[in-house]
């Protein structure tokens, strides 16, 4: 099962990986489009550029799901390089629990913000505002997901650790 779960987030992390390249190329192919198009050809494309909006906000926040999933979001490292590992551990799962509740009620926020924005329509492409937005909630769930998966990870491998029973080493602290 949880090598299942894993796949899935490797799996997942790949296509995210994917969509933000994919986004940033189509983002910079966009925006030279619209630099030739209103100083040579004179003719401004707004629509290109709500489109770049968008993107850039995808971008954004699906990029940062991949960070949380690496565990590469910035920190602050201050008790990082005092701790030793097992209190590292400790506090690493203690820092998904506190990011896991934050996202919670990000995302219900975000979702109430939807509600109240979503019949807003961006004005040259008449695409609707909870695009804009349904990335928070995207980035939300996806944190979400990939902190349950290195929770899950943790727990696992705290329950199979090697211990020490009845006198008997274990095969890590006998070398």
């Amino acid at each position: 099962m949880i090598q299942l779960f894993e796949r899935f987030g490797n799996l997942l992390r790949r296509l995210l990986d994917l969509v933000v390249g994919a986004a940033l190329f189509a983002i910079v192919l966009l925006v030279c489009v619209q630099v030739f198009s209103r100083y040579f050809l004179g003719a401004p494309t707004p629509g290109l550029a709500e489109i770049s909006r968008i993107l850039f906000i995808w971008l954004t926040f699906t990029g940062s799901a991949v960070l949380i999933s690496r565990r590469e979001l910035i920190v602050i490292d201050l008790l990082h390089d005092r701790l030793g590992k097992r209190s590292m551990g400790r506090l690493n799962v203690v820092v998904d629990i506190a990011t896991a509740v934050f996202l919670v009620v990000l995302a219900i926020y975000a979702r109430q913000l939807m509600i109240i924005v979503g019949q807003k329509i961006a004005p040259a492409t008449g695409i609707s505002f909870d695009w804009f937005y349904g990335a928070l909630l995207a980035f939300c769930f996806l944190g979400l997901l990939f902190i349950l998966e290195r929770l899950v990870r943790t727990a696992v491998a705290c329950g199979s650790a090697p211990e020490t029973r009845k006198g008997v080493p274990s095969e890590e602290s006998a070398s």
